[in-house]
């Protein structure tokens, strides 16, 4: 899979100096052997190819030097664009969402690992943010707020957690997940009890990122928020004034190819 038109080689976009100000941007993230840690991006899914581009392109336009992708995924036929970067772990299908989880971290390589939903918006710098954090000696790192969207009508809603860090927008170092695992007995909501577990053994060394990191996209296939769940009091360009035009990039686009993928 080619990078977006506006990203380098590398993934890299611009510098440091141009990002949004924040204590950990530009600081020294950890490192493998003089080179940036490898960050696992975790997605489990089943079933759900139309949303297979837009969890392609979150996943290319990280600046982050050294990524991989796991998918694990129950569908009849599992897919991967030509990305080497991309690993597809086929499972049965009906697989639990707490099984396949389980599953994806047995499976991830890096040092540092990130949930990635298939339909949720990501940071382009997420990957980077969540490794610096963790650089400066925390054990888990992530955002505390984000979105619900409505890709249809275009229209948001804010969200904060009460919790220190939302479990879609959070990193934390794979050895701490050892011995953490999803309750496989639960249809739903396995990773609230995951997040505050892993939030209860990291205290006090978590950082809350000020960044809006993830959010997600409302759809009736959204097991945990269709889009019927919420309603929806503002216009998408408050999402997009909030993350700023450079890391805004081209959502518009991508959105407007999903959501004539999702009523095709």
């Amino acid at each position: 899979m080619a990078p977006p038109h506006n990203w380098d080689k590398n993934g890299m976009k611009g510098s440091c100096m141009s990002a949004l100000p924040w204590r950990f941007e530009c600081r020294s993230a950890p490192t493998e052997h003089g080179v940036p840690a490898l960050v696992s991006c975790l997605c489990v899914t089943e079933g759900r190819a139309v949303f297979r581009p837009w969890l392609w392109w979150n996943f290319a336009k990280q600046t982050h030097g050294r990524s991989e992708l796991v998918v694990v995924d129950g569908s009849a036929r599992p897919a991967a664009p030509e990305d080497p970067r991309v690993r597809v772990l086929r499972v049965p299908p009906g697989t639990g969402i707490a099984a396949k989880r389980n599953i994806a971290l047995a499976a991830a390589r890096g040092s540092i690992i990130a949930w990635f939903d298939d339909d949720d918006w990501q940071h382009p710098r997420r990957l980077s943010l969540l490794a610096a954090a963790l650089g400066e000696g925390k054990r888990l790192a992530g955002s505390s707020a984000g979105w619900f969207v409505d890709p249809v009508s275009r229209r948001a809603r804010p969200y904060r957690s009460g919790r220190d860090v939302i479990f879609n927008g959070l990193g934390a170092w794979l050895a701490d997940t050892a011995d953490v695992r999803f309750d496989e007995n639960k249809t739903k909501a396995s990773d609230t009890t995951w997040v505050r577990e892993m939030s209860r053994r990291a205290r006090p060394d978590v950082a809350v990122v000020p960044d809006v990191l993830t959010w997600w996209l409302c759809h009736r296939g959204n097991v945990s928020n269709p889009v019927g769940k919420y309603t929806y009091p503002q216009a998408l360009s408050a999402v997009r004034a909030q993350i700023g035009e450079t890391d805004w990039g081209d959502t518009d686009d991508h959105m407007a190819a999903l959501v004539a993928r999702l009523q095709s």
